[in-house]
């Protein structure tokens, strides 16, 4: 049967209260239940295979459940085939970046009808979508960055009036292509009949070499010079060659006298760059520049989760004030940081916390957090041996096999035996009743009910006191008496 968008929403909804909620849930927004017939089920807005396969691998069975319960007259739903279509508006940039494997061949035919013809990689008649935000609206200050920012929307609001030119310095990861690109975008958005090129140094070195070779320098000019604002990113790439220095000279104030509106990145202030010559340095000095920094911790911990957010990998405060802690660098790397997390969440299936970011980012961690791994390690081991004690030492004192200690017989000395074991697993180690649970083959609410039993046995039965008084005082340094015993036993259990 056919589908109404209502019904879909409701599948969507009943879908979305039934997912566990560490798992990632960045396709329930476009997923749509298409139809169904006696043989299969068609879910449609699946935006990536990604997606697909996340939602086939993980949470299949959890579809047939929301779908035998709103629709039990077609079920059972265990016998029919799924079928998953990837569709819905713009589905190739719904999907993180890193996992978009295959562009389209438009695309690369652009690319390489570009390097043939030696044009930039970024010019002025570059399509903006009026409905995406802007990048730099994106753009998350912070105390480092913010005058880098404002300067940014005072260049967009007043270009060649404001700051020109306007030079954006710092490391490599700290903003600056994104406030290029920002500037590039607004500008272009504000007003269609202003031009505007955005070019990295490389490629406008490359370009001039072409076009000095071919003798069609005239061409590269009005290329360059035509334009209302004029954005060149990674300054430093120039030096090599001492002509297209001049050359930018030249075409910076070439720019100026029409009132065009120059910026320029670069990774050092142009007063630092080894090679770079006099007048070029003189004429860039001229404007405003400004150290864009690296983001404090608090702005990275606010950028990290924005972008966890956008690609829907559900990252926690603990989780984001870890990495920001323990690993150092730039926007680039905790983009790497993410996707490593998203492979985690979106292809296995697993709930990202500390200890995981702490195995599949070992090697961006910084010494104390590998100390604090090791001491989590160490914990680890420590339960393991207190837990193998516990169990052998309990086998002894009731005088039974370790097989029957995990068995299901009910006679009173095994469930004595066992019951002591949960009580003195809850008394000398770390585990939470679930880790107990594995550990004795019983459930959480068994291992709950276990201790409500200790706790009732304890108040009538004395020799069953003694008896764990001697055990915990093996394990402590100093000796309990019944009434510190009596304390922690009612604050425990």
């Amino acid at each position: 049967m056919e589908l109404s968008q209502e019904q879909s929403l409701e599948f969507v909804e009943c879908l979305r209260k039934s997912l566990p909620p560490h798992s990632c849930q960045a396709w329930l927004n476009s997923v749509q239940l298409l139809n169904i017939t006696p043989s299969k089920v068609v879910i449609g807005g699946i935006r990536h295979k990604v997606y697909r396969y996340d939602i086939k691998t993980n949470h299949e069975s959890i579809l047939r459940n929301v779908l035998n319960k709103l629709y039990p007259e077609k079920a059972p739903f265990a016998e029919k085939k799924f079928e998953y279509k990837i569709s819905g508006r713009n589905h190739k940039q719904a999907i993180q970046p890193e996992f978009n494997l295959k562009q389209r061949k438009s695309t690369v035919k652009n690319e390489e009808l570009l390097l043939e013809n030696s044009k930039p990689e970024k010019h002025a008649e570059t399509s903006v979508d009026k409905k995406h935000p802007s990048l730099l609206d994106s753009f998350i200050p912070g105390t480092r960055n913010l005058l880098a920012s404002r300067a940014s929307r005072a260049v967009i609001d007043l270009p060649g009036v404001a700051f020109n030119p306007f030079i954006i310095y710092g490391e490599s990861g700290s903003g600056k292509s994104h406030l290029l690109e920002g500037i590039n975008l607004e500008l272009q958005q504000g007003n269609a009949k202003h031009k505007t090129i955005l070019v990295s140094a490389e490629v406008f070195l490359n370009d001039f070499i072409v076009h000095l070779r071919t003798n069609k320098m005239k061409e590269f000019r009005d290329r360059y010079r035509k334009v209302d604002t004029f954005i060149l990113d990674d300054l430093q790439a120039i030096v090599p060659s001492s002509k297209c220095q001049t050359e930018l000279l030249y075409t910076i104030n070439a720019l100026r006298k029409k009132n065009s509106q120059i910026v320029v990145a670069s990774l050092q202030a142009p007063t630092q760059i080894t090679g770079l010559s006099t007048g070029l340095k003189s004429r860039l000095e001229s404007g405003l520049t400004v150290d864009i920094g690296i983001p404090d911790d608090q702005t990275r911990i606010t950028i990290l989760e924005s972008k966890a957010k956008d690609r829907g990998i559900p990252l926690s405060k603990e989780l984001s004030v870890f990495i920001v802690q323990h690993i150092k660098g730039g926007i680039g790397r905790m983009e790497g940081v993410l996707m490593r997390l998203g492979v985690h969440a979106s292809l296995l299936n697993e709930e990202l916390t500390v200890d995981l970011a702490r195995y599949a980012l070992k090697d961006w961690l910084d010494d104390s957090a590998q100390i604090s791994s090791s001491q989590h390690a160490a914990q680890e081991r420590f339960s393991d041996e207190t837990v193998k004690k516990i169990m052998q030492k309990t086998c002894i004192m009731f005088q039974i096999s370790e097989d029957g200690l995990y068995s299901y017989r009910r006679d009173r000395k095994h469930s004595k035996a066992r019951q002591a074991a949960v009580y003195l697993l809850k008394q000398l180690t770390p585990l939470s009743l679930s880790e107990i649970g594995k550990i004795v083959g019983r459930n959480h609410s068994t291992v709950h009910a276990t201790l409500k039993k200790v706790r009732e046995r304890m108040s009538a039965d004395n020799f069953f006191i003694k008896q764990m008084e001697t055990f915990l005082q093996e394990f402590e340094e100093t000796p309990l008496t019944h009434r510190e015993l009596q304390q922690k036993r009612n604050y425990r259990l």
